[in-house]
């Protein structure tokens, strides 16, 4: 189920990891403060009101380490 970009920052702001949009594009990109795992952008098109798939939440898990079924609790 597609969660909206505003609850993904939110989510992702409780492991510390912060998110930016791009000056020129519409790809939201996400990166750690310490270096740990790699930047991952994330298109969205409708702003905060965008709804992200299931594929970018699975891949923003992946690239720093956070376990999908927890992370999915997080975002309600």
């Amino acid at each position: 189920m597609p969660a909206r970009l505003r609850a993904l920052c939110e989510a992702l702001r409780e492991y510390g990891i912060q998110g930016a949009t791009r000056t020129k594009g519409s790809h939201h990109i996400f990166h750690h403060p310490s270096g740990k795992g790699r930047p991952y952008p994330i298109p969205a098109h409708n702003g905060m009101k965008t709804e992200i798939p299931d594929v970018y939440i699975r891949g923003v898990c992946r690239a720093f380490g956070l376990d999908y079924e927890e992370f999915k609790r997080r975002l309600g």
